[in-house]
């Protein structure tokens, strides 16, 4: 416990055999542990996860087997409201899982990763599933999840989502393959990800002289649950000139006023 910080978890598998498979309670503990863990990155907004919160037994009970779970050293930047707020977000978004296909609250991709592989290890039964529940001061306080491998499936659900829409993305051009699919790669200018290029065999020479550019792609875009795209069936292509978006953005916060960077390029090259 850290600094007199009454918030703790308890993680309870239910029922005598609670306890009778050690691999399977420990297992079931490590991948709380590592959901936790991308909670804690999705909450304190990390691009990359590292130096999480470490956290300690204060209870272990067996039969039924029951753990408390307490913090014990805060990861940098979190501090008691974050480590409440998180154990607010993992109970929640554990409860809502069992109930519903979708990402919960709070919750990103990874950490519907880390809970779909925790709640696979459950069974389809309450009496052989996991309970989890918020103490404050030792006393159980809000909410309590029950959960079972119906978690999973709804999280796996919530992983495949795919949106669809027409729009354009901006980035770099590189890697063509044209063995079976057709599809280059595209560095996303903002966020650094790489988002998949469909294109046809009409297109390929248009592929080809544009790689190692600055492109804007239009077509079909596939997004995943947060809205993030990850593929586009190209319609367009056009060779951009100019600052990239993240040069813009270092030169002068006022240069676009107020316009998305994007779009500010997109209204020169069009009035040129």
């Amino acid at each position: 416990m850290v600094g007199g910080m009454s918030t703790e978890l308890r993680v309870t598998l239910p029922g005598p055999e609670g306890s009778a498979d050690a691999r399977r309670a420990l297992a079931v503990l490590d991948r709380f542990l590592a959901l936790l863990t991308r909670l804690e990155d999705a909450a304190l907004k990390r691009p990359v996860s590292r130096g999480h919160t470490t956290w300690s037994f204060t209870e272990v009970r067996l039969g039924s087997l029951v753990t408390t779970l307490a913090p014990n050293r805060l990861a940098d930047g979190a501090t008691s409201v974050t480590i409440k707020e998180l154990a607010g977000t993992t109970i929640m978004g554990l409860a809502t899982a069992e109930d519903q296909e979708g990402l919960p609250s709070g919750w990103t991709l990874q950490a519907a990763r880390s809970g779909a592989d925790l709640a696979q290890l459950l069974g389809l039964v309450v009496s052989d599933g996991l309970v989890v529940e918020l103490l404050e001061d030792g006393e159980p306080r809000g909410p309590r999840a029950m959960v079972t491998r119906q978690a999973a499936k709804n999280l796996a659900a919530a992983v495949r989502t795919r949106r669809y829409s027409i729009g354009s993305v901006v980035g770099r051009l590189d890697a063509i393959s044209v063995h079976g699919s057709r599809e280059a790669g595209l560095w996303h200018e903002r966020t650094g990800d790489r988002i998949a290029v469909t294109f046809d065999s009409s297109q390929t020479d248009e592929i080809r002289s544009a790689l190692g550019e600055r492109v804007e792609v239009a077509g079909r875009l596939t997004r995943d649950a947060e809205d993030h795209p990850i593929s586009i069936k190209m319609r367009s292509l056009d060779v951009l000139q100019g600052a990239p978006v993240t040069d813009l953005i270092g030169l002068d916060p006022n240069l676009t006023g107020g316009m998305d960077p994007v779009d500010y390029l997109r209204e020169i090259r069009d009035a040129s």
